[in-house]
This record gives structure tokens, C-alpha cells and sequence, in this order.
């Protein structure tokens, strides 16, 4: 098994995930890097993208890609008998810990998705890794059953949006919804790259692969949620809500209507994308989704691995 870089055109025409789409994959300059996984007879079995920047203009990271949940790793894993299956994963994630070993980082840290939970062969090399979190949603459920599993503070906040002439309706104007994600950021102060998130929503965002759900009340947008979704998962991405016109409901009342709209359109599984931040998970976390693990991987440099422990000590 050899992992080798390849074209953002190989490893989209191998992958059905909209992470690795060529539109979503387009986004990017030269700092994204796209790899293919290839087995002994030279066919491709699997891929993953990372992301490499500098900062400060020394110090090369390794992560994933901007606005990515993860490296978008795939493998397809065609044995059949158990043991067999497990040995075969066990030497994908070897060979990519020895790839990981390898690369010129100062900084490495990235997310694996939710379905490689062997992280042994990571330990083996070093590496450190971190449980993370994020909340799915079964769509496959009845509708009726969804909304039952929701807590009674996130029903009781729609309903009241709604007796409050709260109306979410989706929407593909995606100007709204980059003014309404702005002014949260502002807001909380903090960083967003707007030259990628004008590629996301003006560049990437089409009818056949995204929408808003956007809450208005007396005409006026007040808050909204956008989304991404290929054929398997629909993506919760960015959201954001007019803290001049704000109801407790709105955001709610526009993720509720998109999870009817992604369950009405066949896709099986919505995803929240996960968050680490208490209050954004509380939120989350009152959708009733199956609480999900997915792992980071992280290692860094001396001396950078010493100073980076005074700030972000749970990583490295």
C-alpha cells in the first residue's frame, strides 16, 4: 500500500463525497494537496486532501481543509472475512501515520472521519490523539419521531417562533447569508476567511448541491443556516443570526426546516459537523442527534510543541 499525490480530477472522479467534489475541491489554491491511496497492483483504493500553510511565514501547518470537518479520508475495503477487514485497515492507517511521519511540518493537526477509530497505529508513531464530537441526525426516522427526540427548550423555542410570525423559507440567495454569518462573527470577534467563504457561497454553491434555510420575521432576515449535501449526508456548514432583530427561535425554526427539506429529498444522515465550543454544542445537542466520535492527530516540533502546550494543552 503506497499513498501518492495526485490530481484534484483523480481523486474527485474516485470519491462520491462533496468534500471531495471538484467544485468543493476548486475552491482552493496550490496549498491543498490531494492524495491517492493505491494498493499493490497500482489500483486506487482510497485518497484524502490536507491543507499546508505557513504561519508567520516560517512555520509550516499541516490541517485540513478550510471549512473541511476532516482530511475527507476514504477507503475501500473490498475483503469480507472480519479479520481480514480489520487487518486491511489497520495497515491503511499505518501507512498513512508513516506518511504523516514523513511529511516537512512544523505543526500537524488534523481530523479523521468518524469511521477510522483505530488510532493505535498514531500512538505507535508519536502522534497525539483527541476524541472530538459531532451530533447526527437519522433521517431515515419519521419526521414525527425526529422532532420527538428534540429537547423541550429547542420544540418549545420553535413553536414560539412560529406563533411569533417567524417564517424560515430556503433560499439560494446567498448574499443574505453570508451578512447574517459576518455579523456573528463580528460580533464574537472572531476571524473568518471571507475570501473562502465568497468561494463557498458564490463560487462552489449551486442548486444541486446546497441551500439556506433563512428565518425572517416582518420581512426582515434574522437569522439563517447553510448547507452542503451529497447523496449519502447533508452538512450543516455556517450559520449566523441579526443580533439587532434576534428571536430564540429563528435559528432553530431554519435547521428544523432543513432537516425536513434534506429528509424529504432522500438524504440519510444530517450532520452538524461537530463543535468543541460548550454553548454551540449545548445547541447541537438539543436536536436529539446520535452523538458521534471522530479523532484529531496531532503532533508538532520542538521547541513549537512546548510553547504550543501553554495555549491548546488538551492537543499536544
Amino acid at each position: 500500500m503506497k499513498i501518492k499525490e495526485i490530481s484534484k480530477e483523480i481523486l474527485s472522479e474516485n470519491s462520491n463525497s462533496i468534500f471531495l467534489s471538484i467544485k468543493w475541491l476548486s475552491i482552493f489554491n496550490d496549498a491543498l494537496k490531494c492524495y491517492g491511496i493505491y494498493n499493490n497492483e497500482q489500483k486506487i483504493i482510497g485518497g484524502f486532501t490536507l491543507y499546508n500553510e505557513k504561519k508567520i511565514g516560517l512555520i509550516t501547518y499541516y490541517r485540513n481543509p478550510l471549512y473541511s470537518p476532516t482530511i475527507n479520508l476514504f477507503f475501500k475495503n473490498k475483503s469480507q472475512n472480519k479479520s481480514k477487514i480489520l487487518s486491511e485497515n489497520k495497515k491503511l492507517l499505518m501507512t498513512l501515520a508513516d506518511f504523516f511521519s514523513h511529511l516537512p511540518y512544523h505543526i500537524l493537526s488534523v481530523y479523521l472521519p468518524g469511521q477510522f477509530t483505530d488510532m493505535q497505529p498514531f500512538f505507535w508513531k508519536g502522534f497525539k490523539t483527541i476524541p472530538n464530537y459531532t451530533y447526527i441526525i437519522d433521517l431515515k426516522e419519521d419526521i414525527q419521531v425526529i422532532e420527538k427526540n428534540f429537547s423541550t427548550k429547542r420544540r418549545n423555542d420553535i413553536k414560539k417562533a412560529i406563533h411569533d410570525g417567524v417564517e424560515s423559507k430556503i433560499s439560494h440567495d446567498h448574499n443574505i447569508t453570508k451578512e447574517l454569518v459576518l455579523n456573528t462573527f463580528n460580533r464574537k470577534q472572531k476571524s473568518i476567511n471571507e475570501n473562502i467563504i465568497d468561494k463557498i457561497l458564490f463560487n462552489f454553491a449551486d442548486n444541486s448541491n446546497s441551500f439556506s434555510f433563512i428565518s425572517y420575521q416582518d420581512n426582515k432576515p434574522i437569522a439563517g443556516s447553510f448547507y452542503i449535501y451529497d447523496q449519502q449526508k447533508i452538512y450543516y456548514l455556517l450559520g449566523g443570526y441579526n443580533n439587532n432583530n434576534k428571536h430564540n427561535g429563528a435559528g432553530a425554526l431554519s435547521i428544523f426546516n432543513a432537516i425536513k427539506y434534506a429528509k424529504k429529498s432522500g438524504i440519510d444522515k444530517f450532520d452538524f459537523e461537530g463543535s468543541m465550543i460548550p454553548e454551540v454544542e449545548k445547541f447541537f445537542r438539543g436536536f436529539g442527534g446520535n452523538l458521534v466520535p471522530y479523532y484529531s492527530i496531532n503532533r508538532a516540533k520542538m521547541p513549537i510543541e512546548i510553547m504550543l502546550k501553554f495555549v491548546k494543552r488538551s492537543m499536544y
